[in-house]
């Protein structure tokens, strides 16, 4: 509010300071982190970061079976404004990665913010009082003039539906609920699924497991992954020297953005996908099993994955790949369709998560009580994946098709950080509220349609669709795109409802 008072040869305006606004972040994750810096740099330190684990993290905190790791290299797997010069790997493992994120709430002072072992199970629009109401899994309720969600696309864990897989009387797990006091020495284990989190388990459990049976449904592609340790020269031109740590980002990513391919006849995509044929070829000596690990869809259509480990534990004795169809399981076996019983002790889900199922187990009540995941049904939709009309002051961050085809996620997260900062200082000046405008979410949902189209993941089956086949995941442009969308909130596409 301004008011202007009159003084001899000039007017002067005096401005109300406005209280700065409540914010509510969801999730201590990369995203979480980011939204709370870029809030942060704002002047913003209103902020409540819940977070249902007892610590920072978010899927790095949870996902501690063995072998787990990124698949995007170190220096590129780390925030702008924070890098680490001390990576010890070129690809690091999650006790690594989890310990980084930590140093993060560290330096930046974000701890105090933390409310930690809290989730959220549902939140709702006051309309009269222009505030979210937030209720806590504890019984309490925040109130936050500004929600943003974190929880990220790996939230809810996806078990396969296999007939009699819940009477199954040995050790049943998933790779993202481990339990690490299970000791699986010598015994006879079944690992189901071979997406990102399968490939990364099974040469661990081969160096332990008496016998190791990998239940595979569909191949992956897979491509080299040059994974080694730092050597003490390098580790100590990146400590003394902050610009090579610098440079070796700028030339990861730049690799990463000019080897983006996400169509068909992107010339990319052939000569990608015969180094890949190499190597396997290159790996895998025996014709049948090559012929087994080898996919029968375009290449990128499903998530690529990386490295030679998963090749050379699937070749040891006392491991074996099946690929016939599991029929069902019983309190000790495996059944597959064309009779192969398999005598098991444990049984280890690889199987992924529930991706099209944003904001899973949070209920959202906005405008005239609309639920969204009413609205979304089973398709979840977004304006640049952070905002839906009819819900004010609630933002999102990894959400609907924004996952990065190429390059790291991060730089997506970042970018979407420095949205809802600039949305949020709107708020802060002007009071009120922001919410998108339904005619250009709609526009731009229909936009990213079309461009989803032409893309390579139309070209088979995979967790980037909803139930109903729509691409709900992907981001089908570079995430320089991505950036430039998200610099800042442009006005025509926002209405702003509130005090001048």
């Amino acid at each position: 509010m301004t008011v202007f008072r009159y003084l001899p040869g000039r007017i002067m305006a005096l401005t109300r300071r406005r209280p700065s606004p409540r914010v509510v972040i969801i999730g201590a994750g990369f995203g979480g982190l980011a939204a709370a810096v870029a809030l942060r740099r704002r002047g913003f330190d209103d902020l409540t970061i819940i977070e249902r684990a007892d610590g920072v993290g978010g899927t790095w905190r949870r996902n501690i079976y063995p072998g787990a790791a990124c698949d995007i290299q170190s220096h590129l797997y780390s925030f702008s404004f924070a890098p680490n010069r001390a990576w010890s790997r070129t690809y690091a493992y999650q006790p690594e990665i989890l310990d980084y994120l930590e140093s993060v709430a560290d330096d930046f002072d974000l701890r105090r913010h933390l409310m930690l072992n809290t989730g959220v199970h549902s939140m709702g629009w006051n309309a009269q009082a222009s505030h979210w109401d937030v209720h806590l899994t504890n019984g309490e309720t925040v109130v936050a003039d500004v929600v943003v969600s974190a929880v990220g696309l790996f939230g809810s864990v996806r078990y396969p539906d296999i007939d009699g897989l819940a009477d199954f009387s040995g050790t049943l797990m998933h790779t993202a609920q481990w339990d690490a006091t299970v000791d699986l020495t010598g015994k006879r284990v079944a690992v189901i699924g071979t997406g990102a989190s399968g490939v990364q388990v099974v040469p661990e459990l081969a160096d332990v497991a008496g016998e190791l049976t990998v239940f595979q449904r569909t191949p992956p592609w897979m491509v080299p992954k040059e994974d080694r340790s730092y050597s003490a020269d390098e580790l100590t031109r990146y400590r003394r020297l902050p610009w090579a740590s610098w440079l070796q980002r700028w030339r990861l990513w730049k690799l990463q953005h000019d080897n983006t391919a996400l169509t068909p006849d992107h010339p990319r995509m052939a000569v990608v996908e015969e180094m890949s044929r190499k190597f396997l070829h290159k790996h895998v000596a025996d014709d049948r099993l090559r012929d087994a690990l080898t996919p029968r869809y375009p290449f990128r259509c499903k998530r690529v994955l990386l490295g030679e480990k998963y090749y050379t534990a699937l070749q040891r004795d006392h491991v074996n790949l099946v690929t016939d169809p599991i029929a069902r399981v019983t309190d000790s076996e495996i059944v597959t369709d064309d009779g192969t019983v398999v005598e098991v002790d444990a049984i280890v889900a690889a199987t992924g998560f529930e991706t099209s199922s944003y904001l899973s187990g949070l209920d959202v009540v906005g405008v005239d009580g609309e639920s969204l995941h009413q609205r979304w049904g089973c398709d979840p939709q977004a304006y640049l994946g952070t905002a839906v009309s009819g819900f004010p002051n609630f933002f999102m961050l990894y959400g609907p098709n924004t996952n990065q085809g190429a390059n790291s996620i991060i730089y997506i997260l970042e970018a979407g950080a420095r949205l809802v900062a600039s949305a949020v200082s709107r708020i802060a000046r002007r009071g009120g509220f922001v919410d998108v405008r339904p005619d250009v979410e709609r526009c731009f949902n229909e936009q990213i349609s079309a461009d989803l189209a032409q893309t390579i993941w139309t070209r088979c089956d995979s967790y980037y669709r909803s139930p109903s086949g729509r691409i709900v995941t992907q981001w089908p442009h570079s995430e320089l795109d991505y950036a430039r969308a998200t610099w800042r909130v442009r006005s025509r596409d926002w209405v702003h409802s509130g005090p001048a």
